[in-house]
Parts: structure tokens; sequence; C-alpha cells
């Protein structure tokens, strides 16, 4: 059984919490899972894609949060399988860069307002 490598604990979004790459923001997709160093998120494929993307948006619907521009890198992007979808799925991890003072202050708001346990 291969050790876990990541730094920080991962913990589940809640429900209504999406990413989306820019600049073009065509890949938006529901938050997984988020930890102080990066973030799972899974879209559904379309023609336009991002895969140069350095900068990603995090938000709650509802406007209840919003946290633009936070640089990071495509660490996979992988097609998620399922039997009986007709629509490509894909579930993107992305590492987060670094942050300024007022984005880890957010995003450490985030985790600990908009979480609901560990993954």
């Amino acid at each position: 059984m291969e050790a876990e490598r990541r730094k920080f604990r991962r913990l589940l979004a809640q429900d209504l919490t999406f990413a989306v790459l820019r600049p073009h923001f065509t890949n938006l997709g529901k938050v997984k899972d988020i930890s102080e160093g990066g973030l799972a998120f899974e879209y559904i494929l379309n023609e336009t894609q991002n895969p140069a993307s350095t900068e990603i948006d995090i938000f709650v619907s509802g406007n209840r949060f919003y946290l633009p521009r936070i640089p990071c890198k495509i660490i996979y992007d992988m097609e998620i399988v399922e039997e009986y979808e007709s629509v490509e799925r894909r579930r993107c991890g992305l590492q987060f860069g670094a942050l300024t003072k007022e984005q880890a202050a957010k995003l450490d708001f985030f985790l600990k307002n908009h979480t609901t346990g560990t993954a």
C-alpha cells in the first residue's frame, strides 16, 4: 500500500462549492475535496479546454464565498469512467502556488467554514 504523500489534510467541500479554471472559464466543476495545498474538482468535458491554466477561482453558490485568481498547477486531469453516462466527466487535481496574505486568509476561512469533514 502506498503511503499518503500529501502534506495537508484533505477536507470535503460543502455542497454547491465550485471551481473554475481561468482565463477562459471553460472548466467549471464541483469541488470534491480541498486542503491548504490544493483541491480536486469534477467537471464535464467540453470542446474548449484549459490545459495550460495557471489560476483558479473558488466560489460557493449564493454569493456566500468567492476566492479569485488562486495560482495553481494541474497535477492530474483524468476521465471518470462510469457505466451508462452519455457525457465525459473528468476529475482534476490542482496544487496551489504561492498565495498572497489575503488569499491565504480567505482560504483558511473557507476551510474552517465551508467544509464538512475529512476526505
